[in-house]
């Protein structure tokens, strides 16, 4: 990306001074046009400490002078010795007395000056080139270019590609123009569909139309790859002669030329029998519904793990020309089955400890872990400073607080100072009320009243307070726990101290669309799959626990993870290209990461009158 960072560290200083001048050599071949004056000493190269040109420069007079006073300044600058700088600006003329060579490098150098003050606005208005200008096109190209960087540095990404689109109108070198090209696309990229469509509704010409409406064509592709093979044709023939006719970006042009997966042939590997049996059918009624509500005539082959074994279903699997695989599902069966070669993709229905996928391997799975970096961002972007985390004295209790504290730190890695977060761990469920008071210290503070009532007397009127630093708490919790913690949290809090916000995953989700009166649950938030928050879906929760009374709350997100897993079939092709894209399943908006592994963005929804409503 096409940015820069200004302070006042002499290192950052030298790095942007020396943009100017790294960016000089770069297409070197003049334009048609002469320069006026041909200086014998070469702008924009220091090699030398400033006192060095100060002494040439007054051994000079007229362009020479002028010349040495302006390396002077660059050198000055490159090694963050501002005062000089501003000492040697004082001794060169007005603009208007300089030639276009040297004009051009005071805008530069002033530029630069501004931006050390971190004054980004000046530093863009100084940068003014002139059509009038008798001056080499990489000279121009350079100031286009130090101009866009503070742009997309002031967050003006229109405005970058803008002037590098004017600096690749001057270009040279096809090396230059292959770098402007990727920086104008990298810019473009950062703005919304919305503002583009509207840039392009103003554009005044067909080089930046042509610009804006390929970047419209890669932002849609995002959204539905399936077009993105047309929609490229049609920019084609708007735009026969545009300057990326023939340049294309790489990325859509794979991701026009990718073919989806279009199976005629699906093995489910599932446990089907056994003590995971009921999990396996959760999981494979979600494929099988998917399936008939797309009236696929695809061929599914079930497969028992349990029976069989993981290796031999997935060699059976092989063996019957499946062409693509589904599962297996559990972690010990898909660490053993995720070493064996095979050339058929495979979606893994859980993720081995050691992830690191084979081209056609791809791993889904309801992970907790994900959910606990989701609560600490959610949470963060709500506006709290101090959360602490409560959760069991176990593995997995140590695990996703460790995981949330990660996050946490990670969210304030520009602030210094960030505290880390708090964790209190609990042994047993009959603990946890005692583990809420030790947390917001009401404990010591009923011993302090003890203790002046045994000094003064019994008949002391005192109420207990609490810490009121903490402004939230993430709970790892079953639903069992949930519920012992919740009033808890709420008669511990002193009455003179607000009420501190519980969040906790789906996990410690103890609601059942049966449920209403829940009302010790109230203002509790909750992280769920988007499905079993629905209300208008004709694939409802409800319809399905009509099918299967006996489903368990658990149960019913194996169901969706399933009716997922088998619509990320024709999708993940694109998806791999794509990290960005979305996908709107049942279990959560799905996209993919480089290393294959399909993550859950979940929504958020929080008990009010003893009822679950989502959060919008």
């Amino acid at each position: 990306m096409f940015k820069l960072s200004f302070g006042k560290d002499c290192k950052q200083l030298f790095c942007i001074a020396t943009i100017s001048l790294i960016l000089w050599g770069c297409g070197s071949t003049p334009t048609t046009k002469t320069s006026k004056v041909t200086n014998a000493i070469k702008l924009g190269q220091t090699t030398h400490p400033h006192n060095y040109y100060v002494e040439k420069a007054q051994q000079s007079s007229g362009v020479n002078r002028q010349a040495y006073y302006l390396l002077a300044l660059r050198s000055a600058l490159n090694n963050g010795q501002l005062d000089a700088a501003d000492e040697y600006l004082g001794l060169l003329p007005s603009a208007s007395m300089l030639s276009d060579d040297h004009r051009l490098e005071l805008q530069l150098l002033q530029s630069l000056r501004f931006a050390y003050a971190d004054d980004l606005s000046l530093a863009i208005a100084t940068l003014s080139p002139s059509s009038s200008w008798q001056v080499s096109a990489n000279r121009q190209v350079t100031l286009y270019q130090q101009r866009a960087n503070f742009l997309a540095q002031n967050q003006q990404p229109a405005l970058a590609a803008r002037d590098l689109i004017d600096a690749l109108s001057l270009a040279q070198e096809e090396s230059l123009k292959t770098s402007l090209r990727q920086t104008i696309w990298q810019e473009y990229q950062l703005l919304t569909i919305e503002e583009l469509e509207s840039l392009l509704s103003v554009a005044t010409s067909t080089e930046q139309s042509g610009w804006l409406a390929l970047a419209i064509i890669g932002k849609n592709a995002i959204r539905s790859p399936e077009s993105l093979q047309q929609q490229l044709m049609q920019w084609g023939t708007q735009y026969p002669s545009h300057t990326l006719s023939n340049h294309i970006p790489e990325r859509l042009v794979a991701a026009a030329n990718v073919i989806p997966y279009a199976p005629k042939k699906v093995s489910i590997i599932l446990p089907l029998s056994g003590r995971y049996e009921r999990i396996g059918q959760a999981v494979q009624n979600g494929i099988l519904s998917n399936l008939m509500a797309q009236n696929s005539e695809q061929e599914i082959q079930l497969i028992d793990s349990n029976d069989v074994g993981a290796v031999a279903a997935y060699q059976q699997a092989i063996d019957s020309e499946s062409e693509f695989i589904i599962g297996p599902l559990l972690k010990s069966n898909v660490e053993q089955v995720v070493a064996v070669e095979s050339t058929i993709p495979t979606l893994f229905l859980n993720t081995p400890r050691d992830s690191s996928a084979a081209p056609n391997q791809f791993f889904f799975s309801l992970d907790k872990e994900s959910e606990a970096l989701q609560g600490a961002k959610y949470i963060y972007q709500l506006g709290k400073t101090h959360p602490v985390v409560v959760a069991p004295d176990n593995v997995r209790g140590h695990q996703i607080s460790a995981l949330f504290s990660q996050q946490w730190l990670e969210l304030h890695e520009d602030e210094l100072g960030a505290d880390e977060v708090e964790v209190i761990f609990f042994k047993k469920d009959n603990e946890l009320k005692a583990t809420i008071e030790r947390l917001f210290e009401t404990d010591k503070s009923q011993k302090r009243i003890n203790t002046m009532r045994y000094l003064v007397g019994n008949k002391m009127e005192a109420e207990t307070h609490s810490r009121r630093d903490i402004d939230a708490i993430y709970l790892v919790a079953n639903p069992k726990q949930t519920s012992m913690l919740m009033p808890s949290v709420e008669v511990t809090v002193s009455a003179y101290a607000n009420q501190v916000p519980v969040f906790v995953g789906s996990s410690g989700n103890a609601y059942r669309m049966t449920d209403s009166g829940l009302t010790h649950l109230n203002q509790l938030t909750i992280s769920e799959i988007p499905w079993l928050l629905s209300t208008s879906n004709e694939l409802s929760p409800s319809a399905i626990k009509r099918l299967w009374p006996k489903m368990k709350q658990s149960q019913l997100r194996l169901f969706a993870m399933g009716h997922d897993a088998y619509g990320l079939i024709e999708r993940l092709a694109q998806m791999k290209l794509f990290p960005e894209y979305r996908l709107q399943g049942l279990s959560g908006q799905l996209n993919l990461d480089e290393q294959s592994k399909v993550h859950r963005e979940m929504s958020w929804a929080q008990f009010q009158r003893g009822r679950l409503k989502k959060i919008q």
